[in-house]
């Protein structure tokens, strides 16, 4: 019989890291801005201002965490994550002003690119060398599940009970309490230290610990890879992909419910559970595909599915809208991890993979950003949010075939074919 093989404790464990961080952070901003903004009587655009600084310090970090993980390891990361995450939230619970809340949503930012995708997907690629893409979807899954799990904790047991003050003093204890127990009992950096060779390798131990020639990946260096059209295209196309998830998202809650549509909180908050639920299957069913088909063209239906959630939400009026929504929402937001990460191995190898995806995540977040904002702007100026839910539809659409036309460059497709022979 054929012994459990340690590394599916490694996905389990990229799993919970990103149920807890992105639960907390990322969907409980969704619900947490509504009663803080009532709070201290703050406008759509300022309350979403705190969610840009989250997504502004996501961006700005990223290469400087993708350099870190290749460099020190993502256990390492992982503990300064938790530590910056769960400090953050707890002081969320003290703030007092409009610039205190901004600063202490960048360091929530921090703390979640420390425990994010680039740390747990260079984790999994350590320890898996087939399957990959399905084991990066498996982890993946817990983004969605996280606001499937979290929004209804938050929105209808913590804060209706609790108030947002000690809510916030709440998640924080949790995101420590459970990342210490993950990281400790759960989290190794390389399958060497268990005695073990990654997944899909023949050679089942290697000389001082070194992996096999078949198995090295060619690839690009940052410089490099920042010098090739692909490169340019993926990161572009991707920035206007993540204004369209989070423009809707992290306002979605005002969208509905202050108009003439008949939704209620409860109805909002229901959306929440159905945009992470879906987000689970897609994370793994995108998984799952880029082990079978070129990422390009998955990442492709990603942005398909921004641009109809986007419609939808234009047009909701009724339970089946809001179901459609969330749906075609979550598996938008499911493709966003496997993709990036198998999209950055497969057209720029292993070289330098944290920091050439920390710098892909760069543009990507920079587009999450702004993207609240900007919806919230215009409501301010307008009245209205359908010109713009509009606009962000028809730029998802148009992103389809700039992801589309991307080839390998010259040098990474030369480079695996020498490897080949």
């Amino acid at each position: 019989m054929r012994r459990f093989f340690y590394g599916y404790w490694i996905v389990l464990a990229g799993f919970l890291t990103l149920t807890l961080s992105c639960g907390l952070a990322y969907y409980g901003f969704s619900i947490m801005n509504a009663p803080v903004a009532d709070w201290f009587g703050w406008s759509r655009g300022q309350v979403t201002l705190g969610f840009t600084c989250l997504m502004v310090a996501m961006a700005v970090t990223s290469p400087v965490v993708g350099r870190l993980t290749d460099n020190r390891g993502p256990r390492q990361v992982l503990i300064i994550g938790t530590i910056v995450l769960s400090l953050s939230l707890a002081l969320l619970s003290r703030t007092w002003s409009l610039w205190s809340y901004c600063l202490l949503h960048a360091g929530l930012g921090l703390g979640m690119t420390l425990l994010g995708a680039i740390p747990i997907s260079v984790l999994i690629r350590s320890w898996f060398h087939r399957l990959q893409g399905t084991m990066q979807g498996l982890a993946f899954i817990g983004i969605g599940f996280g606001g499937f799990l979290f929004g209804p904790i938050i929105g209808n047991y913590l804060i209706p009970n609790l108030g947002w003050q000690r809510t916030y003093l709440v998640m924080g204890l949790l995101s420590l309490v459970i990342m210490a127990v993950v990281i400790l009992f759960l989290v190794r950096d390389r399958p060497q230290q268990k005695g073990l060779s990654p997944y899909g390798s023949e050679a089942a131990r290697t000389v001082n610990g070194r992996e096999p020639e078949a198995f090295k990946t060619p690839g690009l260096g940052l410089k490099e890879a920042l010098g090739t059209s692909a490169f340019w295209l993926i990161a572009l196309s991707s920035a206007v992909y993540g204004m369209g998830l989070t423009g809707g998202l992290q306002n979605h809650v005002d969208i509905l419910t202050r108009s003439a549509r008949g939704f209620t909180v409860a109805d909002a908050t229901l959306a929440v559970s159905i945009v992470g639920l879906a987000s689970a299957v897609g994370k793994f069913t995108f998984g799952y595909l880029c082990d079978r088909i070129d990422p390009k063209y998955t990442t492709a239906m990603a942005y398909a599915f921004t641009a109809g959630s986007l419609a939808a939400l234009t047009v909701a009026s009724s339970t089946y809208h809001l179901w459609l929504y969330g749906i075609f929402l979550g598996l938008a937001m499911g493709g966003w991890a496997p993709n990036m990460a198998m999209l950055t191995g497969n057209y720029f190898g292993l070289k330098q993979y944290g920091a050439i995806l920390g710098s892909v995540h760069l543009v990507f977040m920079l587009g999450e950003a702004v993207g609240p904002l900007i919806v919230g702007l215009v409501y301010d100026q307008t009245g209205a949010y359908s010109p713009i839910l509009v606009t962000l539809s028809v730029l998802c659409a148009a992103s389809i075939p700039l992801i589309i036309i991307i080839k390998k460059s010259g040098l990474i497709a030369r480079a695996r074919n020498s490897s080949q022979t």
